[in-house]
């Protein structure tokens, strides 16, 4: 998988540099701008694919994950435990407070592995014989469920009908293509973790290069979602210190959906429709985002199609002042560094944004949105 590397490291990696770019990212916060939301929509921030200690992998109890959740500012979470029975017995699911937790499994079937949110039964993938990805997103599908792709640099099945969308970003992925920094961040967790998490953990962040080719090309061909894969395990120990706390996980990547109530069906709704877009939260919160396209009678926001028309213009607005890029069909169509990019449409097309963050010099991704099909 090849990355864009934009790392700290040779850049951060002394505290006092770690100190600095702290402050910038304080800075940058109070410099936020209110967007007004779009009109009947509220942008909803949280996390798909995070494991608890009924995953054989994880031992992050109920109250852990909840607290970790509440900690980040986030309002939904979707778990994804390794398919077990006990996901429909112990797993989380419902409000806590102001979280909302909609449960699911992460079903892996030769290599390739499935996000099935909001089923309601148990998916055995092996009965007499092993079960086709396409029969297990039947499965999924047949239960009111999503299915959503996952690991996708291992999945090759992409023709099977059902998929609502894949991961475009995926953490664990992406700290395994960087696995020889694992050395730098381990001296790190000695010298600066405890003060300075996010910076070391920021050294992780890369543009997901091939992830987002192969979206593109796919959404082509099909509607395919975009999301964020925190892939949360809670996991790693070094020396009695943890390196890769829930809430830590939680902050560094989410998925907004743009939707109409804070409640399941909707969500899932808005969610399976695309109105989508995901951010990495650690350099700054990116909610309030808005992609949309419209003219003078109709609106699309991101995951709709709208028909072409001459006077049809593409809106993009963020936060903050950033490097807004537009694409079409995976090329770059349009660049400006602002807080608001205004593109009449030429031609039909998928368009999506990507909007970056230059920071020390260093451009950072921070916004990934979702395509608007323009047909």
């Amino acid at each position: 998988m090849m990355l864009t590397g934009v790392g700290i490291i040779g850049r951060f990696s002394i505290r006092h540099e770690e100190k600095e770019f702290q402050e910038y990212l304080e800075l940058l916060q109070m410099d936020r701008k209110i967007l007004p939301p779009f009109p009947g929509l509220i942008d909803l921030k949280g996390v798909i694919h995070a494991h608890t200690r009924i995953s054989h992998d994880s031992k992050g109890t109920a109250d852990e994950i909840i607290r970790a959740a509440q900690g980040a500012d986030l309002q939904f979470l979707m778990t994804t435990d390794h398919n077990d029975k006990r996901i429909f017995t112990e797993g989380l699911q419902g409000k806590y407070e102001n979280l909302l937790i909609i449960r699911g499994a992460e079903i892996t079937q030769g290599g390739q592995s499935i996000l099935a949110v909001h089923i309601k039964e148990y998916i055995n993938e092996y009965t007499k014989y092993a079960k086709t990805i396409q029969q297990i997103v039947n499965e999924i599908k047949s239960q009111g469920g999503l299915a959503f792709a996952a690991h996708p640099y291992t999945f090759k099945e992409w023709d099977v009908e059902g998929i609502d969308g894949t991961e475009i970003y995926d953490m664990a992925d992406n700290a395994y293509a960087q696995a020889w920094k694992l050395p730098w961040m381990a001296t790190e967790a000695f010298v600066s973790f405890q003060d300075y998490p996010d910076e070391v953990f920021l050294s992780l962040l890369a543009r997901p290069d091939d992830y987002l080719s192969q979206w593109d090309r796919l959404t082509q061909k099909r509607k395919l979602v975009g999301i964020a894969g925190n892939d949360a395990h809670q996991r790693f120990m070094l020396f009695g210190k943890q390196l890769d706390p829930y809430q830590l996980v939680f902050r560094f990547v989410q998925t907004h959906i743009l939707t109409p109530a804070f409640e399941e069906t909707p969500l899932l709704n808005a969610l399976q429709a695309g109105h989508t877009y995901l951010s990495f939260g650690l350099l700054a919160d990116a909610t309030g985002f808005q992609f949309a396209a419209g003219n003078s009678n109709i609106r699309a926001i991101m995951g709709d199609s709208i028909s072409y028309s001459p006077d049809l213009v593409l809106t993009a607005q963020t936060p903050h002042t950033g490097i807004i890029q537009l694409y079409r069909n995976g090329k770059v169509m349009d660049t400006v560094t602002a807080a608001r990019l205004d593109y009449p449409v030429k031609e039909r097309g998928v368009y999506r944004i990507e909007v970056s963050l230059p920071i020390e010099g260093v451009k950072y991704p921070w916004i990934i949105s979702s395509p608007i099909y323009v047909v």
